[in-house]
């Protein structure tokens, strides 16, 4: 005597059909979560990188200003180094753009960009050969840089400007931090850069001795 077939009732293909979607899309979800930590992984990694690369090429910058002397408008002579909060202009060799012997003036601004977002700042390099004047006019120079110059924009949509400020060795041996360095016979005994902190994890602000002065910050130890 043959059994009967025997088959699924269509109420437990229903329950299987379920169990089945409900796999797919537990799988589905985990894998979409995945995917976006993956990506907001990388994202961040490639965010590390561009602030470790803008604060390495900020600090060689910043450790090479040349002691340079220059006679500016008002018969001053001094090093051809202006500071203030917002900008600095110094003498320095670019060996990124030629390995030759040329000078060059170099200008790290603050500058301001109207967005989709509202305003917003941008910190550029401005730079061009370094040609003597008889008589140096600072706002000249600068307006010259930003006409004539040859730019790169190293950091950009901030919300706020960043910061400069020099550190003075006082006749009496004391360190005092300035707002502006200018018409001085020699170099700051550090620059520091501060950054607008909009996050914990922002990078913090950046300290450089320039090459000509590093000694000065062991001397006094």
């Amino acid at each position: 005597m043959m059994r009967p077939l025997q088959g699924f009732t269509l109420v437990e293909l229903l329950v299987a059909m379920m169990l089945a979607s409900l796999v797919a899309m537990l799988a589905y979800g985990g894998l979409h979560v995945a995917l976006r930590s993956w990506n907001s992984a990388e994202l961040r990694q490639q965010e590390m990188e561009r602030s470790y690369l803008t604060q390495s090429l900020l600090r060689r910058l910043l450790e090479s200003p040349q002691e340079v002397s220059v006679l500016d408008d008002e018969g001053m002579q001094q090093l051809a180094f202006f500071g203030d909060e917002e900008q600095v202009i110094f003498v320095a060799y670019l060996p990124a753009l030629d390995n030759s012997e040329q000078l060059y003036w170099v200008h790290l601004v603050q500058d301001k960009q109207i967005t989709a977002k509202g305003l917003a700042w941008q910190l550029e390099l401005r730079y061009m050969p370094f040609v003597e004047m008889e008589e140096l006019n600072w706002t000249f120079l600068a307006d010259t840089l930003a006409s004539d110059g040859g730019r790169k924009v190293l950091v950009e949509g901030l919300p706020r400007a960043w910061s400069f400020a020099y550190l003075e060795r006082r006749a009496d041996g004391e360190l005092d931090w300035q707002s502006q360095w200018q018409q001085r016979s020699g170099l700051p005994v550090l620059l520091r850069l501060t950054p607008p902190r909009r996050r914990k994890s922002d990078v913090a602000e950046l300290l450089v001795a320039p090459r000509d002065m590093a000694y000065a910050i062991f001397r006094s130890r």
